[in-house]
């Protein structure tokens, strides 16, 4: 069978741009204007909301801590892809970004932690961080079952294909996600939202919750804002 390799090639490309061009990030038409004199922005303590299916072990303390120690590690997460993305061959960014000690040194001598900074006024937290601007991450992970739960229905799945019994018996499509992460990042002056930025995604045993949302917040980052084109 002779394959049309031009042809191949033009749908691939063609599929590649499609997906490219399905994401949208949202910047205002007055960012270059409004940010014009910002010199240093701030990361702040990533907002974690855990629905779905709990287990059943973990009590609202236990799912409280374990949303603020996740609060932590993707602020962490987050800072370091704006900082990996920051300088490229093609662009700088034109802002500086405060160490993320100094953020969380000074919003515990403010008497804010993690989870009050969720909720405080955008305003007030750039005051105190000495900041032009603050760089908010929203996650909400829906869990739906166990990472041990997600590889039993994807083992009992490979086994009904290889025996044939998909064959005589139709399995029903069950899906082996353990959680549905949505995730938004925000930069926000002056309790403007001058940029955003959000995307879902599914996990499951073989590519847990954690990986995922270090991809996400790579794509954050390089697509975070304030970046000018080197002359």
């Amino acid at each position: 069978m002779k394959t049309n390799l031009p042809l191949c090639f033009f749908f691939f490309v063609l599929v590649v741009m499609s997906s490219c061009a399905g994401h949208k990030y949202y910047t205002s038409n007055s960012f270059d204007q409004q940010t014009a004199r910002h010199r240093i922005i701030a990361v702040l303590p990533s907002e974690m909301i855990f629905t779905g299916t709990q287990p059943k072990n973990l009590s609202p303390e236990n799912i409280a801590a374990i949303e603020e120690t996740e609060s932590r590690a993707f602020q962490n997460a987050l800072y370091n892809s704006i900082l990996r993305h920051a300088n490229t061959k093609k662009h700088f960014t034109s802002v500086n970004v405060q160490d993320i000690s100094t953020t969380q040194k000074l919003l515990e001598e403010n008497g804010i932690s993690a989870r009050d900074s969720w909720k405080e006024d955008d305003k007030k937290l750039a005051t105190i961080l000495g900041v032009d601007a603050i760089v908010r991450m929203r996650i909400v992970k829906k869990r739906y079952m166990s990472d041990l739960a997600s590889m039993g229905i994807d083992v009992g799945r490979q086994v009904l294909y290889k025996v044939g019994a998909t064959t005589k018996f139709p399995f029903p499509s069950v899906s082996n996600k353990t959680n549905d992460i949505y995730a938004s990042c925000n930069v926000i002056s002056n309790n403007q939202t001058l940029w955003n930025d959000n995307y879902q995604r599914g996990a499951d045993y073989n590519r847990p919750s954690d990986a995922v949302i270090d991809d996400i917040t790579d794509n954050f980052g390089k697509h975070f804002p304030y970046k000018k084109r080197n002359s």
